[in-house]
């Protein structure tokens, strides 16, 4: 991101203006979605849309509606106006004629003009025959063009550098609408019934990681990787019909033999009430994975961030309800009984939903454990004094 925060802003963006615009938020969602994992997307920033790899621009795209005009048209001035603004920004190093992809993005369907012949023309001969063409249509029109100006700026300039322009140039003009490729992305990862509920969050979070940005002064640009971690965790967070499915391996006998014998606090909580050495098993091992399966949902962005603060504060209730439970039903048992109920109780009741899903059998006991290895909760009733006993 450092790299970024040195990129100047191009001519023809124009950061601060997006909210007025229905298009560009589409078209950003959608490059985030589909560019390079480790790439960033800019708003307004190297163009109406650009793809950034560090201080490099991939991809710089106009994005145009043609619900009314033709930007495709001969004598468009939004074409011609594109064309000259991508040859000043070469000039000025905001853009790479050699490697940044330039792209025209038109949306609904319209007959093309000269842009239509520009785009993919790949060799010299190619271009200068098509630029010859163009400057002899201009010369039998009966006056100047609105988009003149534009236009004599691309037949002035250099024609190493046109070149290099015109052959990294694509008009894309093939969608009916700025949502169709989105969903076609959408298709195999959300299921329909979402689907339109994942485009508005997506279009709206990346409004909201850009207007962050510019609020605290960096580049108006969002790392792609973040973006999907956050737009995961969100269609997660949203598909009931999902389950959470460990991603976490099974700890070895090796390993929980060795988690039990350096007694963590939640294993001398259990030591407590005399929990036999089966129940300590169990607890070491749902305890592992449950704090491996926390760490992998979090990092692949598949739980939203404050989800496991209210799946834990739902355990902290449940416990507080069983235990007053416990002792008021089970006054005749020993305290150490009474704390063994405790934790059967806890651990045995119907399983807490987390975002309203099903969690692996493990999790439940292995977050109670590591509220208990954390002294949230405790299962003798006078865990606290007993434990800081122990350390004294």
């Amino acid at each position: 991101m450092s790299d970024l925060a040195t990129l100047k802003k191009a001519k023809g963006s124009a950061a601060g203006q997006y909210l007025g615009y229905a298009l560009q938020p589409v078209r950003l969602f959608f490059h985030l979605l589909t560019c390079p994992s480790d790439s960033y997307v800019g708003l307004e920033y190297a163009d109406d849309i650009s793809v950034h790899a560090g201080d490099k621009v991939l991809l710089a795209e106009q994005c145009k509606s043609a619900l009314t005009g033709n930007p495709t048209s001969n004598w468009s001035v939004d074409f011609w106006k594109t064309i000259a603004n991508w040859i000043d920004n070469s000039k000025s190093g905001f853009i790479s004629p050699e490697s940044t992809s330039l792209q025209l993005y038109v949306v609904p369907q319209k007959n093309h003009g000269f842009s239509g012949r520009l785009s993919d023309l790949k060799t010299d001969n190619e271009i200068d025959a098509a630029i010859a063409d163009i400057v002899k249509k201009r010369g039998k029109l009966s006056s100047a063009p609105e988009c003149e100006p534009y236009l004599l700026k691309v037949l002035g300039a250099d024609p190493v550098l046109r070149r290099l322009l015109i052959r990294n140039f694509v008009l894309v003009n093939s969608d009916s609408d700025p949502i169709s490729p989105i969903l076609a992305h959408l298709d195999a990862l959300v299921r329909k019934e979402m689907q339109e509920a994942a485009v508005r969050y997506g279009i709206g979070d990346a409004l909201k990681l850009i207007d962050e940005a510019m609020r605290s002064g960096a580049p108006p640009v969002i790392s792609a990787s973040a973006f999907r971690k956050r737009f995961r965790a969100f269609i997660s967070a949203h598909d009931s019909e999902r389950f959470l499915h460990s991603l976490a391996d099974a700890p070895t006998d090796e390993v929980i033999e060795s988690t039990i014998s350096e007694s963590p606090c939640f294993i001398r909580q259990l030591d407590l009430v005399d929990a036999n050495i089966d129940e300590k098993t169990r607890a070491a091992s749902d305890f592992l994975r449950t704090t491996g399966d926390r760490t992998r949902w979090a990092e692949e962005g598949l739980v939203f961030e404050g989800s496991m603060n209210e799946y834990d504060s739902a355990l902290l209730r449940r416990h507080q309800n069983l235990k007053t439970e416990v002792g008021l039903v089970n006054k005749s048992l020993s305290e150490k009984e009474q704390g063994r109920l405790l934790y059967s109780r806890c651990c045995q009741s119907s399983s807490i939903a987390l975002e309203a899903r099903v969690v692996p059998e493990h999790f439940m006991s292995g977050s109670l454990n590591a509220l208990s290895d954390r002294r949230e909760i405790g299962w003798h009733p006078d865990f606290d004094k007993l434990l800081d006993s122990e350390a004294t």
